[in-house]
Protein backbone atom coordinates (compact mmCIF):
# COMPACT_ATOMS: atom_id res chain seq x y z
CA UNK A 1 0.00 0.00 0.00
CA UNK A 2 1.47 3.23 -1.10
CA UNK A 3 1.78 6.39 1.28
CA UNK A 4 -1.30 8.08 -0.18
CA UNK A 5 -3.55 5.17 0.08
CA UNK A 6 -2.64 4.72 3.48
CA UNK A 7 -3.24 8.71 4.19
CA UNK A 8 -6.99 8.29 2.61
CA UNK A 9 -7.24 4.66 4.65
CA UNK A 10 -6.75 6.71 7.89
CA UNK A 11 -9.10 9.91 6.78
CA UNK A 12 -11.55 7.40 5.77
CA UNK A 13 -11.58 4.83 9.09
CA UNK A 14 -10.94 8.20 11.05
CA UNK A 15 -14.05 9.67 9.77
CA UNK A 16 -16.22 6.37 10.01
CA UNK A 17 -14.66 6.21 13.59
CA UNK A 18 -16.49 9.56 14.88
CA UNK A 19 -19.04 8.87 12.70
CA UNK A 20 -19.76 6.01 14.23
CA UNK A 21 -18.86 7.20 18.18
CA UNK A 22 -21.57 10.30 17.31
CA UNK A 23 -24.30 8.03 16.66
CA UNK A 24 -23.60 5.97 19.46
CA UNK A 25 -23.55 9.16 21.71
CA UNK A 26 -26.20 11.46 20.01
CA UNK A 27 -23.54 14.29 19.66
CA UNK A 28 -24.44 16.88 17.17
CA UNK A 29 -22.23 17.62 13.86
CA UNK A 30 -18.31 16.18 13.94
CA UNK A 31 -16.02 18.38 11.99
CA UNK A 32 -12.89 17.21 10.86
CA UNK A 33 -9.50 18.01 8.92
CA UNK A 34 -6.71 16.05 7.73
CA UNK A 35 -3.15 16.59 6.22
CA UNK A 36 -1.94 20.41 6.10
CA UNK A 37 -3.60 23.73 4.18
CA UNK A 38 -1.70 24.90 1.20
CA UNK A 39 -2.03 27.85 -1.07
CA UNK A 40 -1.13 26.95 -4.96
CA UNK A 41 -0.67 31.12 -5.46
CA UNK A 42 2.26 30.95 -2.69
CA UNK A 43 3.76 27.67 -4.83
CA UNK A 44 3.85 30.14 -8.05
CA UNK A 45 5.15 32.68 -6.23
CA UNK A 46 7.98 30.62 -4.12
CA UNK A 47 8.93 28.44 -6.43
CA UNK A 48 10.34 28.51 -9.57
CA UNK A 49 10.61 25.41 -12.07
CA UNK A 50 14.15 24.23 -13.09
CA UNK A 51 15.97 26.56 -10.54
CA UNK A 52 13.69 25.98 -7.07
CA UNK A 53 15.16 22.93 -5.64
CA UNK A 54 13.55 20.24 -3.00
CA UNK A 55 14.66 21.93 -0.01
CA UNK A 56 13.07 24.88 -0.99
CA UNK A 57 9.85 23.14 -1.95
CA UNK A 58 10.12 21.65 1.80
CA UNK A 59 10.90 24.86 3.03
CA UNK A 60 7.26 26.38 1.56
CA UNK A 61 5.42 23.46 2.13
CA UNK A 62 6.96 21.21 4.45
CA UNK A 63 7.28 17.39 4.24
CA UNK A 64 5.24 15.67 1.50
CA UNK A 65 2.25 13.04 2.78
CA UNK A 66 3.42 10.81 0.37
CA UNK A 67 6.34 10.46 -3.02
CA UNK A 68 6.58 8.12 -5.88
CA UNK A 69 7.44 8.30 -9.88
CA UNK A 70 5.13 9.30 -12.38
CA UNK A 71 5.54 10.23 -16.36
CA UNK A 72 2.99 13.19 -17.56
CA UNK A 73 2.35 12.94 -21.68
CA UNK A 74 4.80 15.57 -22.10
CA UNK A 75 7.86 14.25 -19.99
CA UNK A 76 10.60 12.13 -21.37
CA UNK A 77 11.20 9.69 -18.46
CA UNK A 78 9.63 9.48 -14.83
CA UNK A 79 10.08 12.22 -12.69
CA UNK A 80 9.74 12.05 -8.98
CA UNK A 81 6.62 13.35 -7.66
CA UNK A 82 5.77 14.57 -3.99
CA UNK A 83 2.10 14.46 -2.96
CA UNK A 84 0.16 16.43 -0.68
CA UNK A 85 -3.55 16.23 0.99
CA UNK A 86 -5.58 18.14 2.89
CA UNK A 87 -9.16 17.72 3.76
CA UNK A 88 -11.50 19.15 6.08
CA UNK A 89 -15.68 19.01 6.37
CA UNK A 90 -18.28 18.24 9.03
CA UNK A 91 -20.61 14.94 9.28
CA UNK A 92 -23.66 15.47 10.91
CA UNK A 93 -25.18 12.07 11.93
CA UNK A 94 -29.01 13.36 12.50
CA UNK A 95 -29.73 14.64 8.93
CA UNK A 96 -26.70 12.43 7.31
CA UNK A 97 -25.42 15.93 5.51
CA UNK A 98 -21.69 16.09 4.68
CA UNK A 99 -19.56 18.82 3.65
CA UNK A 100 -16.75 18.39 2.38
CA UNK A 101 -13.40 20.12 0.73
CA UNK A 102 -10.45 18.03 -0.41
CA UNK A 103 -6.75 19.38 -2.18
CA UNK A 104 -4.80 17.25 -3.76
CA UNK A 105 -1.16 18.66 -5.02
CA UNK A 106 1.47 16.76 -7.27
CA UNK A 107 4.79 18.20 -7.29
CA UNK A 108 7.08 17.37 -10.10
CA UNK A 109 11.16 17.21 -9.52
CA UNK A 110 13.71 15.85 -11.66
CA UNK A 111 16.91 15.09 -10.00
CA UNK A 112 16.17 17.14 -7.33
CA UNK A 113 14.75 20.51 -9.16
CA UNK A 114 11.46 21.44 -8.84
CA UNK A 115 9.79 21.17 -12.93
CA UNK A 116 6.31 22.31 -11.66
CA UNK A 117 2.99 21.05 -10.21
CA UNK A 118 -0.38 20.31 -10.88
CA UNK A 119 -3.38 20.76 -8.21
CA UNK A 120 -7.19 20.27 -7.93
CA UNK A 121 -9.69 20.64 -5.67
CA UNK A 122 -13.35 19.05 -5.05
CA UNK A 123 -15.46 20.54 -2.61
CA UNK A 124 -18.66 18.36 -1.75
CA UNK A 125 -21.80 19.53 -0.29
Amino acid sequence: MNSDTKVLTRVRLGAAGLLIAALATGCGTITYHAGESFDPLRIKHALQPGVSDSAQVTAVLGAPNGTGRAMMPYHDAPRTVWTYYYADGAVDPGSGEVQENRRYLFVFLDDGIFEGYMWFKSKLQ
